[in-house]
């Protein structure tokens, strides 16, 4: 699997929504989306992992598809959704695609970088602009990569997952490649266990210009999902594209 750097095992499936205990966020995230999303309609979520997005969405009527390169995130998703309101596909989004087209695709929490070469990265992009449906949307969240890129040395922190368990997290960052390595330890009484992730992060202007190759414009970027104005103070964004038109010659490639 292309994106094997970033999958994540078992171990990790299992305390992924503890890493990210971001519930305000997810409900104004599911909001945005369906806000964007005509009644009924079609979503495809890239990298769905344990569906705390899909989920809801498929729980208000639309159609949702989800996709992931992680057997075990896949599982932890068929557990929340007991019913299987959601369809899921294991494989590599950089690389297939559904065959189908969607009102609306979605890149959630930074799951853009997984892909670890500008390659994947465009062809990604592509791949989401021939399974967008015309008129349709591509929402795409990310963290704005300026705080890291000037950094010299490692970064320590801890997280809590519980009252048995936390998790030691060192980053270091190669500016040369536009590189994040992450190494994730697990102390929950048993033997530490250690996982490396890579992403290669993008600004928000070279993403835009992945998107423009591969036939997707830009229609509005805000710093969350509230929709606050992105400024150069935001530490993340929320950027929303479409397909180009014809006339742009986009979809000639």
């Amino acid at each position: 699997m292309a994106l094997g750097n970033a999958l994540y095992d078992e171990k990790l499936a299992s305390v992924y929504d503890r890493m990210y205990p971001i519930g305000h966020d997810t409900d104004q995230a599911v909001e945005f989306v369906a806000a964007l999303t005509p009644p009924g309609g079609s979503v495809l979520e890239l990298g769905v992992g344990t569906g705390r997005i899909a989920v809801p969405l498929a729980e208000r009527g639309f159609a949702v598809h989800g996709v992931d390169g992680s057997e075990a995130m896949l599982a932890e998703l068929a557990r929340r959704d007991p019913r299987g309101a959601v369809t899921t596909q294991f494989g590599d989004f950089t690389a297939e695609g559904t065959g189908r087209t969607f009102d609306t695709v979605t890149l959630m929490l930074n799951t853009f970088f997984v892909a670890i070469t500008k390659e994947q990265q465009l062809g990604c992009l592509e791949l989401v602009r021939r399974q967008l449906s015309p008129g349709g949307r591509f929402v795409l969240e990310a963290f704005d990569p300026a705080p890291y890129h000037t950094m010299e040395k490692p970064d320590f922190s801890v997280r809590h997952l519980d009252e048995r368990a936390v998790m030691l997290d060192t980053l270091t960052v190669d500016r040369s490649l536009q590189l994040m390595v992450s190494t994730h330890t697990i102390i929950d009484g048993g033997a530490p266990e250690t996982r490396e992730h890579v992403l290669r992060y993008a600004f928000p202007f070279e993403i835009d210009l992945l998107a423009e190759l591969s036939g997707l414009r830009l229609v509005e970027r805000t710093e969350d999902w509230a929709g606050n104005p992105y400024t150069a103070s935001s530490l993340r964004h929320v950027s929303v594209y479409e397909r180009a038109s014809e006339a742009s010659g986009a979809e000639a490639r």
